[in-house]
């Protein structure tokens, strides 16, 4: 037996309620991202740059990661890898806003 077959493995309970409250962030950062592309639009030439639809597009992409760590079963990934994700999701998350607020396109 070798130590890898005496451990158990870790729970995913934690990471898929971290996936969840992901997703709960969406809705938040999209209204962020509404809120600089319109700020942006008001007191600039009245158009979004090239940065304000890639700050969509993460959001997105958060928004797949974050299903994709909260649905899988278990056996499907590795811990580390649903864990990796959603630190990704959280990340793409965040970049949205910021991206759309360096965005003086």
């Amino acid at each position: 037996m070798t130590a890898s077959e005496t451990t158990p493995a870790p729970s995913t309970r934690p990471v898929r309620v971290f996936a969840g409250a992901g997703l709960l962030l969406l809705p938040v950062a999209l209204v962020a991202w509404g809120v600089i592309v319109l700020q942006q639009a008001y007191s600039g030439d009245g158009a979004s740059g090239p940065l304000g639809e890639l700050a969509l597009w993460s959001l997105g992409f958060s928004g797949l990661l974050g299903l994709w760590a909260l649905s899988l079963p278990r056996d499907a990934v590795g811990h580390a890898v649903r864990r990796g994700a959603v630190c990704v999701q959280y990340a793409l998350a965040l970049a949205c806003p910021l991206l759309a607020a360096v965005d003086f396109g």
